[in-house]
């Protein structure tokens, strides 16, 4: 039998064979615990084609390197916002007329949302139409503005209202030619001013300016008779051949000759001798011709701070003429308390500045003096309509842009905003002519490239 040779047990400790020592023993537990606490890794992302990535790239950069693209979506945010709020408050202050007249309490904001509808069309499809196509429209558009202008001047044509000829009724729904006039005229004045852009610092040319641009629309709208009308066209003219480059002492001799226009339109008009009688002094004939100059101020003041609550006016109960149109800014007084005046002033400031803000950016001259003209429009239509229900200003008639009823203002004027919103971001409007260029157009003359026809196209 063989002998067994010793055995591992034997020859080692028996501590050796029976556990490792405790330093060796403690590593892999010491491991596995922090493989435990360790978080799970996450799966690689798919890589994602260098092509697409370049796309993304490209687009954002397009996106940051539009031009006039802040200033296009503050124009069109601000003037949506002002829509909805003059919707809500043109609602509140007609239901009790609507009700008591048609038997509907919803009768006539039903009318005023399908203008608003029609008019955001309007909006959304000008803006993206060249800005530049105005200029081949400006005389027809002109010319049809002062047909209509005739029309409704025309017994059986023209409805009369309160004893003005203002608007022509077809279908129950009514138009006024005096709306259209106003931005008809911006943009006539505005194409001849950059077809013989030296003309307008001339004493002749200034003359021809303002017998084309002004007189013959502002004839007519006195005959119906709309002096408010008149003095909004006039002045949002004035304002393009200003930011034209027109002389001061053209324009100082043509404001003396305004003043001794208007003064003589008042004193022939005894209505009118009355309105401006009553504004002097409004408690001097509370239920006659100062009745509405008293009652907005008293809506006004019944609302103090924060009003008496949407929907909670007594004034439009028959008590404040004309409380869905001129005097429309009362009734928001009396629901809304000043802050909403201030709140509507604020939002009329913000387009206003917006539309002046793209016309200083625009470098091409017609687009500069369209986005003037329909900036003066709305900002002096709102003035004028928001100072008379304050008392700081003499009743003109004029209804309050986007807040007051009438579907041919509404729709005029969101038209208008649309055209400046596509002014802000076409590439024309960014382009820098060359001195060349410049200095022809600053030349003037009959030729159409000397002339800056295009001063922005290639």
């Amino acid at each position: 039998m063989t002998p067994r040779g010793p055995r591992a047990d034997d020859l080692l400790p028996p501590a050796w064979l029976e556990s490792p020592p405790p330093e060796r023993r403690r590593a892999p537990e010491r491991r596995a615990g922090e493989r435990r606490a360790a978080p799970p890794a996450r799966p690689p992302r798919p890589a994602q084609p260098e092509r697409r990535r370049g796309a993304e790239r490209r687009a954002a950069a397009r996106r940051r390197a539009v031009p006039g693209l802040k200033e296009r979506r503050i124009l069109l945010t601000t003037a949506t916002v002002l829509l909805l709020y003059g919707l809500v408050m043109a609602y509140s202050a007609s239901t009790a007329k609507a009700y008591f007249a048609y038997g509907s309490s919803w009768y006539m904001i039903e009318r005023q949302a399908f203008f608003a509808a029609l008019g955001v069309v309007a909006m959304l499809v000008l803006s993206r139409i060249d800005y530049v196509m105005w200029r081949r429209a400006a005389v027809p558009l002109w010319i049809f503005a002062l047909v209509s202008l005739v029309a409704v001047l025309i017994p059986g044509v023209g409805s009369q209202i309160n004893g003005a000829r203002r608007w022509i009724i077809v279908a129950g729904f009514s138009y006024s030619p005096s709306e259209l006039a106003k931005m008809a005229c911006v943009c006539l004045v505005a194409t001849l001013v950059v077809r013989r852009p030296a003309e307008v610092l001339r004493a002749g040319g200034f003359v021809r300016l303002i017998a084309i641009g002004i007189a013959p629309a502002a004839l007519l709208i006195m005959l119906e008779p709309d002096l408010g009308s008149t003095l909004i066209l006039s002045l949002a003219v004035v304002m393009v051949l200003l930011a034209a480059g027109a002389r001061m002492r053209h324009l100082v001799t043509l404001g003396a000759l305004a003043v001794a226009t208007i003064a003589m339109a008042i004193v022939v008009e005894p209505y009118r001798m009355a309105r401006l009688t009553s504004f002097i002094d409004p408690w001097k004939d509370p239920q006659g011709a100062g009745m509405q100059t008293v009652q907005s101020l008293v809506s006004i003041a019944s609302g103090r701070i924060f009003g008496v609550g949407l929907g909670n006016s007594i004034q439009k109960f028959g008590f404040l003429p004309e409380q869905t149109t001129d005097s429309i800014t009362g009734i928001i007084g009396e629901e809304l308390g000043l802050m909403g005046i201030l709140f509507l002033i604020a939002l009329y400031v913000v387009l206003v500045w917006t539309v002046f803000r793209i016309a200083l950016d625009s470098r091409e001259p017609f687009g500069k003096l369209l986005a003037v003209g329909v900036g003066s429009v709305v900002g002096v239509q709102a003035a004028v309509n928001i100072g008379a229900a304050l008392g700081v200003l003499p009743l003109t008639g004029v209804p309050l842009p986007l807040v007051s009823f009438g579907g041919s203002s509404l729709v005029v004027v969101l038209g208008g905003v649309g055209v400046v919103a596509n002014i802000a971001t076409n590439r024309r409007s960014h382009i820098v002519a060359s001195s060349e260029r410049q200095s022809r157009a600053r030349g003037g003359g009959g030729d159409r490239r000397s002339s800056g026809a295009r001063p922005g196209g290639r």
